[in-house]
């Protein structure tokens, strides 16, 4: 478990020692879920650190009949680090397996404690905040402001390509059938082509 912990950005650079002695002491429990299990609902009350130990999760958010999926995660990372110290307190989103998970529930006032005691993690907590702020600041700016090819076009840049085009149009929050007209202008316009491995940007692209 420290093993793992240790690899997570929260801990990075911290004393061994300090992680070893807190979960000895400190009030925490484990849990197990399978793939497609629910690891959070929205609106549970979000009193404890939670830390995906290893595994694969995503966020959702849903609304008139659709699904958005927010983020996607891959441990060791904490979970909504944002919500745990909040006025409101509670989950903002619902969180799922994608595969086996492990999470760690911690104490949230034993975690404030060991805060207190290592400025290392203090700067790391403030910056894991601060850099999902700012990644979701920019999810926000990409609904509002670009157009559902050029989404399409940076999830290509970015992942290099479409496994799956109904996950996709749940991360993109469109309908599958609009996301598949847009798909189907880019091959058109020769951006894209379809593969072995799935659809991918074109050579040169």
């Amino acid at each position: 478990m420290v093993d793992k912990l240790m690899q997570a950005p929260m801990f990075e650079r911290c004393d061994r020692m300090v992680l070893d002695d807190f979960l000895s002491t400190a009030h925490h429990r484990i849990r197990r879920r399978d793939a497609g299990e629910m690891i959070a609902y929205r609106g549970d009350k979000c009193d404890e650190v939670l830390l995906l130990v290893e595994g694969a999760a995503y966020s959702t958010m849903s609304g008139d009949d659709k699904e958005v999926v927010v983020e996607q995660f891959e441990g060791p990372l904490m979970l909504a680090p944002a919500f745990v110290f909040a006025t409101k307190n509670v989950m903002p989103v619902n969180v799922t397996a994608q595969t086996p998970c492990t999470i760690l529930y911690i104490n949230r006032h034993d975690f404030m404690d060991l805060l207190h005691r290592d400025s290392t993690l203090m700067m790391n907590f403030i910056q894991i905040i601060s850099n999902r702020c700012q990644r979701l600041s920019e999810r926000l700016n990409d609904f509002a402001v670009q157009s559902l090819k050029e989404r399409v076009m940076d999830y290509l840049q970015q992942h290099q390509r479409i496994d799956n085009v109904g996950w996709l149009s749940r991360v993109l929050g469109v309908a599958r059938p609009s996301l598949s007209r847009i798909l189907s202008e880019l091959k058109a316009e020769g951006v894209i082509e379809r593969t072995i491995d799935g659809i991918e940007l074109k050579k040169g692209r």
